[in-house]
């Protein structure tokens, strides 16, 4: 069975024999495609939790409001 891969937009996940990385996918000059690599998932997703704000990983709702339906 091959390796899997999962590409959101310029973010590139692999799996090896078990085991996540994370590549930046990126262009050079001439409009060649290169990967860089990051690091392990689980590292980026600490570095990650760290970095964000307190308030949680939830994506930002703001200047949404809830309607009531009449009932």
């Amino acid at each position: 069975m091959g390796n899997k891969v999962f590409t959101f937009g310029d973010i590139r996940i692999r799996e090896v024999k078990g085991k996540y990385y994370v590549y930046l996918i990126e262009k050079d000059n001439e409009g060649k495609r290169r990967d860089r690599y990051l690091g392990p998932l689980s590292e980026v997703v600490q570095f990650y939790v760290k970095m964000a704000p307190r308030a949680g990983l939830e994506p930002a709702t703001t200047g949404l409001t809830a309607r009531r339906s009449a009932s």
